[in-house]
């Protein structure tokens, strides 16, 4: 790796009157830092010398915690419904979706832990100082509603859970009640040290990736077909809503102010660039790590679908795509209560195994039936088991995000036990609405579930395009700010999300009233504006760049090398 000869780092780019006064969550309240660079034998470097990164097996460990309590949000029920859906309704063709969304996702969690570690703001903060009022309780709102409807695909989750442990005699409604009580368990491990939080959610991981890779071995997995899809990018012409829908479930914007928010429980010098250097390397390497295991656990809910649940007459059904389930996983999980219409209902065959069965839905409590039945009884109580894990896993770690946003896009300054109950409550109501709502109709739990995880990736320009911004500013990042590569990489990735989302809600308004169709058009108009607002700076300095290329001018600033360039100002002026 080339040397860097050393420079000053800019920690803040905030305004003066920001600068000491962060206002939110304070995130070592629970005495959660962990100084990472504390090793005797690792003396301060010398601040002229050039900046290289040298590995630690040592300093890894002491580093390692904030990368896997971000990669649970991508092991949530919403994405294990979503895992389980692809499988059983696109067979592996997906696969390279689920991968390259996994992809993405690190690339944009780079950059928010990069954020949290150069400045020592989470990006909520940052939002809250840089941005103007109505644009910060904008962002405040749009990621409240994606945290919302993340909890409830995690509370419901873990309520069918809990309904399949105990052989039904739990309710999926008194689930969820249980769930968002024992949710303040979270903030009694918490009070014992970042440590004891982060040694607790490994477990609930190592929990769920034993279960779902146990269920993985017993299937027969196509691993020519397996490789194809995830090498070769096609799609069948009725799963391009399941390959949105995976976006949405994999990325979860709520997740990117988490992660800049956890980074900030470790102790580093932020005078030193070597020290900040080094931080940063660390998480990369961490959050590859726990990203790519987060892709395998996946992974295999995807491949025993395909492998126990697939059929081409299914998929491709006209009201489809359906999945090929048994008689008794079709009528337990109260399917046959739908009118048998567009393939719904009829007899089918799984193409890996051979099994018959019938055309219909799957989800999180077919899953279990289906396994139950096609494996064995056990296998009911291992998918049980992992979803548990997850569902648990996931309440807890978005409720810590809930508090990251709310503390720094509001500057609340609350008991930390209030902040747990006041972000419960907004989740707690609508999880309730939607298990007693769909009580004996699968079909609409499936299709609420599904649009969940599209709300997801309707409302993550409202978390990529800040972090994109800041990323991109030399004021903000100094020394540490994105490389034109990577850059490039994020703005054309932020570009596929927002297209997709233009489809998508294009798709969606073909089948609902001329009354939804127009507030729909008035929230889109303020949606793109807000967009534009966020990377107003951005578009301009690329304008000017552009333009000074075409006048064969020479590009002056950092115009060209960087798209965030305020010129010194605060850009709540704007």
């Amino acid at each position: 790796m080339a040397a860097v000869t050393a420079q000053p780092v800019i920690t803040s780019g905030f305004p003066a009157e920001k600068a000491d006064d962060r206002g939110s969550v304070d995130h070592r309240e629970y005495d959660a830092t962990v100084d990472v660079f504390d090793d005797p034998d690792d003396p301060e470097p010398d601040p002229n010398s050039p900046v290289v990164f040298k590995f630690s097996w040592r300093k890894l460990w002491k580093f390692a915690g904030p990368g896997w309590l971000m990669s649970l949000a991508y092991l949530d029920p919403g994405n294990l419904e979503g895992d389980l859906q692809q499988g059983a309704y696109t067979n592996l063709r997906l696969t390279w979706v689920l991968w390259w969304a996994t992809v993405m996702g690190l690339v944009l969690q780079e950059m928010s832990a990069r954020l949290g570690l150069v400045t020592g703001y989470d990006l909520a903060q940052t939002v809250r100082a840089h941005y103007p009022r109505w644009l910060c309780y904008t962002i405040y709102v749009e990621m409240e509603l994606a945290v919302i409807g993340a909890d409830i695909q995690e509370v419901v989750g873990t309520g069918v859970a809990f309904n399949l442990l105990s052989n039904g005699a739990i309710p999926v409604w008194a689930g969820c009640l249980i769930t968002a009580a024992d949710t303040f368990t979270f903030l009694a491990v918490q009070y014992f040290g970042v440590r004891y939080l982060e040694a607790f959610i490994c477990i609930l991981i190592s929990t769920m990736s034993i279960c779902f890779f146990i269920n993985w071995g017993s299937a027969n997995t196509d691993v020519g077909g397996l490789f194809f899809g995830w090498v070769v990018p096609t799609a069948q012409s009725y799963a391009v809503t399941q390959a949105v829908g995976t976006i949405g479930a994999v990325i979860m914007p709520h997740n990117l102010y988490l992660h800049s928010g956890l980074v900030l429980s470790r102790k580093i010098n932020r005078e030193s660039p070597h020290r900040v250097n080094e931080a940063i390397w660390y998480a990369r390497i961490e959050s590859a790590g726990a990203l790519l295991f987060s892709f395998f656990i996946n992974l295999a809910v995807v491949a025993v679908n395909a492998d126990r649940f697939y059929a081409e007459e299914c998929a491709s059904a006209a009201n489809g795509p359906y999945a090929c389930l048994d008689v008794y996983t079709f009528n337990k999980s109260g399917d046959s209560s739908v009118a048998n219409t567009g393939g719904h209902g009829d007899a089918c065959i799984v193409e890996r195994s051979g099994a018959t069965g019938i055309c219909g839905e799957i989800g999180l409590a077919a899953e279990g039936y289906g396994l139950g039945v096609a494996l064995g009884t056990p296998y009911l109580y291992i998918w049980a088991i992992g979803l548990f894990a997850a569902g648990q896993a996931a309440t807890m770690v978005c409720t810590y995000a809930g508090q990251i946003i709310m503390g720094g896009c509001l500057e609340i300054q609350i008991a930390p036990w209030k902040r747990v109950a006041f972000t419960r409550v907004f989740a707690l109501g609508p999880a309730l609405a939607v298990a007693a709502g769909t009580v004996g109709n699968p079909v609409l739990f499936n299709n609420i579930n599904e649009y969940l995880n599209i709300l997801q990736s309707v409302q993550l320009p409202f978390a990529m395009l800040p972090v994109l911004h800041f990323t991109a500013s030399k004021q903000i990042l100094g020394r540490f700010r994105s490389g034109t590569f990577a850059m490039t990489t994020a703005v054309l990735l932020a570009l596929l999300v927002i297209a997709v989302n233009i489809v998508l809600v294009v798709q969606f308004l073909q089948a609902v009233p001329v009354a939804v169709v127009v507030i729909a058009c008035i929230y889109a108009i303020f949606y793109f504006f807000a967009c534009i607002r966020m990377v107003y700076e951005d578009l301009l300095a690329v304008s000017r760049w552009a333009m000074a290329i075409l006048t064969c001018q020479k590009p002056g600033g950092d115009e060209g090398t960087t798209l965030a360039v305020t010129g010194g100002r605060d850009t709540n002026e704007i």
